[in-house]
């Protein structure tokens, strides 16, 4: 069994910003004496190990680095059974496997991230003040105790979006902290990188600003009452992106999102009573969706994408079945019973429960 201490206590210190003299005096204990424990030239008393453990929140056994192995292989089957629960949709299955690792390794950054995830995708919209509350707390302790760039960054941008509806002000605070969209790293790399591998990060960067473009120009429509041709453009605008991106047709993991636009335009024009249009976009609604229910690893092949691919196992899903089920709930809305007992609606639905799982 490997004990480091040395290396545990000073990271430990660094992470609280606590000085030597700072746990000395807290010990009862000379600084040189700490200074020695961290440069390896001796070891603390063991009758001081859960004095110090406590001071840092840890336990002894965090404290000596013990059980290190087993920690990192617990942790990562909480982390392969997560995968799978958020792969089929199963997002009470997911949060019960975190609060079971928290429960377990309640300081381990890893954890308390994938604990605050799992709230956030269990949690309905709007997300409830006591889970909203929990998943503020999650964040704001991976901030103090994180040491991971990214991860900082990802607690960040969650508890922006928490804010967000709550306090606009703290919203906004933590939008500020978070890294400049101009300066993203995707952006650098495809500056830096040459050749095939420079390429590809042009290729990702562009589907990434792509992406952000669509779901910037479809989340517009909800901050104020626009009226239907308003909506319709900006959906269409979106749709219109991705499909110029995804030139050739074969768009993907992308239709699901293009079926989702093509319904809540169909929702526009059901208010209209538009029984023409409802009804013509309710078809492509249905026909990405069919697409999405249908898709396996793929390559893209665009001349603008032709380097990117996508596997299944790397979507992580909100909801269970496929974007058909989505579909064929959507529409239950009651602003489609104008146009329920139409023959293309009834086929609409047909070809839809053909492929929901």
């Amino acid at each position: 069994m490997e004990i480091n201490l040395k290396e545990k206590l000073r990271a430990l210190r660094h992470q609280k910003n606590v000085t030597q003299e700072a746990l000395a005096n807290h010990l009862g204990i000379t600084p040189q004496s700490v200074g020695k424990w961290e440069r390896g030239e001796g070891f603390p008393d063991i009758t001081l190990l859960p004095r110090i453990a406590f001071y840092f929140d840890v336990t002894v056994d965090e404290l000596l680095c013990v059980d290190k192995v087993k920690r990192e292989e617990a942790i990562g089957e909480y982390q392969k059974r997560s995968l799978v629960c958020q792969q089929n949709g199963d997002n009470k299955g997911n949060l019960a496997i975190w609060e079971e690792a928290y429960a377990e390794y309640p300081n381990d950054c890893r954890v308390i991230e994938g604990l605050m995830f799992a709230i956030n995708r269990e949690a309905a919209y709007p997300c409830p003040k006591e889970k909203a509350d929990r998943i503020i707390a999650l964040g704001e302790e991976l901030l103090q105790k994180s040491t991971d760039v990214r991860q900082k960054e990802r607690a960040i941008q969650r508890l922006s979006y928490i804010y967000d509806g709550i306090d606009k002000e703290k919203a906004l605070y933590y939008a500020d902290m978070s890294g400049s969209f101009n300066i993203t790293r995707e952006e650098l790399r495809s500056t830096i990188l040459d050749g095939e591998e420079g390429v590809k990060a042009c290729q990702s960067y562009i589907m990434s600003l792509i992406h952000t473009a669509a779901m910037t120009a479809s989340g517009m429509t909800s901050k104020i009452k626009f009226s239907h041709e308003e909506t319709i453009e900006a959906y269409r605008f979106a749709i219109d992106i991705l499909k110029r991106l995804y030139s050739d047709g074969n768009i993907g993991f992308y239709a699901f999102y293009v079926s989702y636009y093509y319904r809540n335009i169909a929702l526009q024009y059901a208010e209209m009573n538009d029984t023409e249009n409802t009804l013509k976009v309710l078809e492509e609604s249905c026909k990405y969706a069919i697409i999405e229910a249908n898709l396996t690893d793929m390559d893209y092949t665009a001349p603008m994408v032709n380097r990117m691919k996508h596997k299944k196992s790397d979507t992580y899903k909100n909801y269970k079945g496929n974007a058909c089920n989505l579909r064929l709930e959507a529409l239950k809305d009651k602003r489609f019973d104008f146009v329920r007992n139409e023959e293309a609606f009834q086929k609409i639905i047909a070809d839809l429960k053909e492929y929901a799982e």
